[in-house]
């Protein structure tokens, strides 16, 4: 299993911001392993792997950083709404995708009594996907994430990594992510967007309406160094915050597309998405926009 650079404890020093997540409580950890699936029980939003080989359990120690287990035979894993399931087209999933004898990764948080909840679950390599060709003057979808903006220009990071220009006017309509109407001027960098209008002879759309997903500003977030890469099911830790990383996740390197494999421990992120939780405890923070200032 390739995980990069074991980094004890988290970076100390660090101003909070506001939605930010802390590290782990002490006594929580983490658990990685590869294997098959033996049980599911869909009601119960658990399944049990089993482990082929060994895998790793690292148990949060506070101030003497992390001690690391190794991990055996089978494990009940606790699914959680926000836990990040990829199917074997690796697109997004529910615990429908995962079927006895499936061969499974799974990294999660392992509670101080041994419970392990799902945080990122592959159940197959990624797959590559392309995209579908489109004549210009026709009605067109786009997701992406806002790198920035100019007068009635706003330049989006699709989920392929690729640059769009979207063309907004006054007659744009604009939703915030609580549903209310509001001015194009609320679009902000690193809003997660989807917009819908005319696709254009040179590759940009004109803005009917847009919706925003995520907001930036007020999302919660985690700043800080990447203590580790989990390269098997593409994940990190951020300052002691375990951070899976869902299909279609926004990566930004300074200005422009950035990627996984270009994060490496020690190097400053800011990662915006949404909180986990195993009942009231925090556990990670499922990436939506990754950024390497």
């Amino acid at each position: 299993m390739a995980i990069i650079a074991l980094l004890p404890g988290s970076p100390s020093g660090a101003v909070p911001k506001p939605g930010s997540l802390s590290p782990l409580p002490v006594g929580w950890g983490w658990f990685l392993a590869s294997g098959s699936a033996a049980r599911v029980d869909p009601g119960a939003l658990t399944f049990t792997l089993a482990i082929a080989g060994r895998g790793r359990l690292e148990t949060f120690q506070g101030q003497a950083g992390w001690r690391s287990h190794p991990a055996a035979g089978t494990q009940v894993v606790h699914l959680v709404p926000a836990t990040v399931i990829s199917d074997a087209g690796d697109e997004p999933a529910t615990i429908s995708a995962i079927r006895i004898g499936a061969p499974a990764t799974v990294w999660g948080a392992v509670r101080p009594d041994s419970s392990v909840f799902g945080l990122k679950v592959v159940m197959a390599p990624p797959s590559t996907r392309s995209f579908t060709a489109r004549s210009s003057g026709t009605p067109y979808a786009l997701l992406g994430t806002v790198l920035g903006r100019s007068g009635g220009m706003i330049e989006l990071l699709t989920p392929q990594g690729i640059r769009r220009s979207v063309i907004v006017t006054g007659a744009t309509a604009v939703q915030s992510a609580t549903g209310s109407a509001v001015p194009a001027s609320a679009i902000d960098r690193y809003d997660v967007v989807r917009v819908e209008g005319t696709l254009n002879s040179d590759g940009s759309v004109a803005a009917i309406r847009i919706d925003v997903d995520l907001e930036a500003a007020t999302a919660a977030q985690v700043s800080g160094a990447v203590d580790q890469v989990i390269a098997d099911v593409e994940s990190l830790v951020v300052a002691g915050v375990m951070v899976p990383i869902p299909s279609g996740c926004y990566f930004i390197k300074g200005r422009g597309p950035g990627a996984f494999r270009e994060l490496a421990p020690g190097q400053a992120v800011i990662v915006y998405g949404t909180p986990i939780s195993a009942g009231s405890t925090p556990i990670g923070l499922r990436a939506r926009v990754v950024v390497a200032p």
